[in-house]
Order: C-alpha cells, then structure tokens, then sequence
C-alpha cells in the first residue's frame, strides 16, 4: 500500500512537472523575442525562473491528468503549437522596440556615428549610440507605464482564446497577412519617425557641399560631421518625446489579442 501511494504521487508530480512545462513555453518564446527580456536584458537563469514562476499559475488551472496521458506524438503537437503562438505574439510586441533600433541605425548612419560602434548591454552585440540609446528609452517606457503587466494579462488571455490541449490554429494565409503588415508596419514607422532628423541632415550635407563649391579653399567641409552631430543631438530631444507618445498604444498591447484572433481562428 506504502508503495502503491509513493508511485501514485510519484506519477502526479511528473504530470504537474509536465503541465508547468508545457503552459511555461508560450511565454518563454516570447521573452526570447521580445527586447526587453532577450538577450543581455535578463539573465537567462531569472528569465527562466521568472518564466516557470508564470507557468505555475497557468498551470494551476489546467487539469494535469489529462496533460500526463498525452501520448508522445501529442506532446510534440501540443509543443509546436504553444512555440507558434509564442513567436507571433512575441513578434506583434517587439515591433516598437525594432521601430526604435532602426530610425536609431538610420540616423547614426546619416549623422556620422555609425563609425562609433559600441556593445549594446542588453543585447551584447554591437550597436551605434542613438540605436542603443532609443531601444533603452523604449524599454524603460514600457516597464515604466506598465507594459509587462498588459503583456502577461495577454498571455493568461492567450489560453481562452487558444486553450492549451486545443489543436493547432488555422494558418491558412496567416503568414502572408501578419508578417507582411507587421514588416510593412515596422518600414514606415521607422520612415515616419526618422525622415524629419534625415531631411535636415540631409540638407546640412547639401549646404555645406555648395559653400565647398564656392569656397574649397577655406575647406568647410570638415566642420560638416560637428554640425551634423550637434543638429541631430538637438532633433533627438524632440522626437524622443514624440516618439514616446506616439509608441505608448504599442507599448500597452491591449488590443493585440483581438488582432491575432481574426488571423488564427482557433
């Protein structure tokens, strides 16, 4: 009898190991998409820890009985499908942050600071200053206003709409429609935001290119990269806050589950 119980309970935790396991997946692709919890930003041990902590309180409300008599086959569906819907929600969040690191990339490129590469912390890769310093701005926003609170609220909603022993979603068209709006969306956000900073610097190049013309002997164009750098300092300050109040209904992905739930019908 003594032995009888110690199997049955020895069966039970390794169901209760197996459902935390699998409710823990979800949420552990989408850190390792998302900036803010990828790379450098966590360390993979807390990430990880943070993670299962989570799945802990999805897994409280699934039976893990029925999770434990899934046969193997089933096990590897039931994993892809949590892996995919990872992946899209990490991707649909993370766009703002991608939005940041590319006007950064642009105008450290038309500035003059891209020849200054520096190790980003949070991604330990290298990076430019304005890239690295909008992408720690946007971070910082999104832990600031609450983000990470509206991202889980996503994620325990994620099981309603697509439940854990649920089948794959249909992805018929999925990959044609939300990839190329989420890229199309991240291109002209990017152009939307750096195109006032490039269009001045552009034009500095262009003016000091016509008084090089008219006057190369006093070379004034090596005062170019100074005045770029110092214009585009300024233009920072300002788009900063633009930026920030044009990325808040992005940072707070409150209507992100409605979206994706017309583009995978469960």
């Amino acid at each position: 009898m003594y032995e009888f119980d110690l199997a049955h309970i020895g069966t039970g935790f390794a169901d209760i190991l197996k459902t935390v396991a699998l409710c823990s997946l979800r949420l552990y692709v989408i850190f390792l998409v998302l900036p803010a919890m990828a790379g450098e930003a966590v360390q993979g041990m807390v990430r990880t820890g943070f993670v299962i902590l989570v799945g802990l309180f999805i897994a409280a409300g699934m039976p893990a009985q029925d999770v434990g008599n899934l046969p193997a086959s089933s096990w590897l569906t039931l994993a892809i499908k949590e892996a995919v819907i990872g992946l899209v929600l990490g991707f649909a969040v993370s766009t703002v942050f991608w939005v940041a690191e590319c006007v950064g990339a642009l105008v450290d490129t038309q500035a003059g600071y891209n020849n200054v590469q520096m190790t980003n912390p949070l991604s330990g890769q290298q990076s430019t200053p304005v890239s690295d310093m909008l992408l720690q701005l946007v971070i910082a926003v999104f832990f600031a206003l609450g983000g990470m609170l509206v991202l889980l609220g996503a994620v325990f909603e994620s099981f309603k709409v697509w439940p854990l022993l649920a089948p794959m979603p249909s992805t018929e068209g999925f990959s044609e429609v939300f990839f190329l709006r989420e890229v199309d969306g991240l291109m002209t956000a990017t152009v939307k935001f750096a195109a006032p900073v490039l269009l001045v610097l552009v034009l500095i190049d262009l003016g000091f290119g016509l008084v090089t013309r008219a006057a190369d002997k006093l070379e004034p164009h090596s005062l170019a990269q100074p005045v770029k750098g110092a214009v585009a300092m300024l233009l920072l300050a300002l788009l900063c806050g633009v930026f920030v109040a044009e990325a808040r209904q992005h940072l707070l992905p409150r209507d992100l589950l409605p979206r994706l739930e017309k583009l995978l019908p469960h």
